[in-house]
Order: structure tokens, then C-alpha cells, then sequence
């Protein structure tokens, strides 16, 4: 099948709903701490561009990041998708997030911002996502009187 003959047979609004469910499958595994079910909905290839620090590539890295976080923290993040366009086998998603993170030692920290997601319709129609990155709408450290920024993740 040809890419043009792909494009023609494909049914966005599906498509839409089909993301939609990955990023609330993302949310639900995400509040759940579970660091598996989140890389699940990564491609194998995929990379995440997380704020201060270098990017994260590959399903495995992605899955040991959030392992990591999710030793240190209990999190929870409420995403808020406000567009998706599609184009063929390629997706983007983008939304606001708001986010909780609950130290084992110290106080919670809430932050919210904004994320862009770029999915790849994979081999068996599936979507996954394939580029990932977000920033926080929180003032840098160091600004006098502001809440510090925090280094967590957020996205599908």
C-alpha cells in the first residue's frame, strides 16, 4: 500500500479518538506510578525532551526515567488536550497539563504547563507516541518570590 493510498483510507476522527485513549491510557498509568504501562504507549524509538536536562532516548530509557521518578515521588498529572491534527501516519497533540508531586520527604509540588506530543501511527494502525517534550508555565529558580520550578514529568 502507498503512502498516498494510506492517507486516502484514512478515518481521522478515529484517529483523534484513538490518541485521545493513548494519552488518557498515559494519564491513568502515569497517576497509577506505573513506569511499565507508561513506556508502553512510546514508541520503541521514540524521545522525550524534558526541561534541564539531556533528552531521553528509547522505550527502555523512557521506562527507567519514570522508574526513577517514581521511586522518589508519588505523582499525579491531569493532561488537557486542546488540539490534535492528524496527517496521514503522523499526529500531533497539543495541551496543558497540571501535575502533583508528592516526595517521600518534603512538601507537595504543584506545577502546570504545556506539552506537545508527535504520534506514529504504527504497522497494526496503533498510535504510539514517538516525540514528546513539555515545559512548565512556573517562573525559573531564583526569581524573588516565586515558586521554584520542578523537574518532573508531564505528557503523553
Amino acid at each position: 500500500m502507498t503512502l498516498r493510498n494510506m492517507e486516502q483510507k484514512t478515518d481521522v476522527a478515529a484517529d483523534i479518538t484513538a490518541i485521545n485513549a493513548a494519552n488518557d491510557q498515559w494519564t491513568t498509568a502515569f497517576n497509577s506510578n506505573d513506569a511499565a504501562a507508561v513506556a508502553a504507549i512510546y514508541a520503541d524509538d521514540a524521545i522525550r525532551l524534558l526541561p534541564n536536562q539531556a533528552a531521553v532516548e528509547g522505550k527502555q530509557a523512557i521506562q527507567a526515567a519514570f522508574e526513577a521518578m517514581f521511586k522518589e515521588n508519588a505523582v499525579k498529572c491531569a493532561l488537557t488536550p486542546l488540539e490534535i491534527q492528524v496527517a496521514g501516519g503522523w499526529a500531533y497533540s497539543r495541551g496543558s497539563y497540571k501535575l502533583t508531586v508528592n516526595p517521600k520527604s518534603g512538601k507537595p509540588i504543584k506545577e502546570s504547563g504545556k506539552y506537545l506530543s508527535i504520534g506514529k501511527r504504527q504497522s497494526d494502525g496503533s498510535w504510539k507516541t514517538y516525540r514528546d517534550i513539555y515545559n512548565s508555565n512556573e517562573p525559573l529558580p531564583g526569581a524573588a518570590g516565586k515558586k521554584k520550578q520542578i523537574d518532573a514529568a508531564a505528557g503523553p
